[in-house]
């Protein structure tokens, strides 16, 4: 059964024998219980559900008390944290899951990340990654959440990530993924120049000035840029103000000088292995609370976190 025919997110151990059915078999093989695919899913659903509301728990102390909802922890390094989101299919259609990594930046690499994984508000979403950076504070306690650590925020563009860094983080940094802006540069690029090659040249080569010379001379091509359709000129009126609303947020070669990170790749990673690998196989749709449960569960024990509440 799977959400479709019963309502539930149920895997359909017939489509998918190398998933739920294996896990019952490794059990089996393992310790000598025999326990079917739906006991098994409907045990992983009791944890994951269990947690999730351990974690819902935690961002409600945080956002009450100002102070970590656990013993602290320090991340080592500068705390980075990253956003992104991936597209779930619900018994109701698609629907947005936001991600979330924080972790300790040294030696030019992440060091102990934690995921979050959510179909979650803005709003509330923000208040669980706020609890996860909050666990890996560290330091001074006592004085609030307004005094978190310095911080590296790394988002794709979107409005909370940032509104969320500026409530919570009195010193940090504050980047836009690169390869997002790459991405803007090459839809400019496709509706400004008909010959794909001279198209994939503009944008290699606003690339490249962005990375050595930051957002400056690519704005400069942006404002010198002409559109030939509506649709085209559309395109060009939205990048160039996103280009602008976020320049500040582009200081790559400051970041690279710096030994820092540039691009959002682990959180981009984080949707194949904790999303998309287990709740984006063929013909599953999920339900709230089902999605609610194996998400937590797989950011838990992808975070290296015990499976208990």
């Amino acid at each position: 059964m799977d959400a479709a025919t019963a309502g539930e997110d149920v895997p359909n151990v017939a489509a998918h024998p190398r998933g739920d059915r294996s896990a019952a078999e490794r059990l089996a093989s393992l310790t000598g219980l025999a326990l079917g695919p739906e006991t098994l899913w409907r045990l992983a659903r009791q944890v994951g559900t269990a947690l999730a509301d351990a974690d819902a728990q935690a961002a409600a102390t945080v956002a009450r008390t100002q102070a970590a909802a656990e013993p602290l922890d320090a991340a080592p390094g500068l705390l980075v944290v990253e956003t992104a989101g991936v597209l779930l299919r619900s018994t109701d259609g698609w629907h947005e899951v936001k991600l979330g990594l924080v972790a300790g930046w040294e030696d030019g690499r992440l060091q102990r990340p934690g995921y979050l994984a959510a179909r979650a508000s803005a709003e509330a979403f923000g208040g669980q990654l706020l609890a996860e950076a909050a666990r890996w504070q560290g330091g001074v306690t006592g004085r609030g959440l307004a005094v978190l650590r310095a911080a590296l925020i790394l988002g794709d563009g979107a409005a909370w990530i940032w509104k969320l860094a500026d409530d919570h983080w009195t010193q940090r940094l504050e980047g836009v993924d690169f390869y997002h802006a790459s991405e803007h540069l090459a839809t400019v690029a496709q509706a400004l120049v008909a010959d794909a090659a001279d198209a994939r040249a503009w944008t290699t080569a606003r690339c490249q000035e962005l990375l050595t010379a930051g957002p400056a001379p690519v704005l400069a091509a942006l404002r010198q840029a002409t559109a030939a359709t509506p649709p085209a000129r559309e395109i060009l009126r939205r990048d160039r103000g996103s280009f602008r609303q976020h320049a500040a947020r582009m200081a790559y070669p400051t970041l690279r000088l710096d030994g820092l990170p540039i691009g959002s790749g682990a959180i981009e990673a984080a949707a194949a292995h904790v999303v998309q690998q287990r709740l984006q196989r063929p013909g599953l749709r999920w339900s709230t609370a089902g999605a609610r449960a194996v998400l937590t569960r797989r950011a838990r024990d992808r975070s290296g976190r015990p499976l208990v509440a």
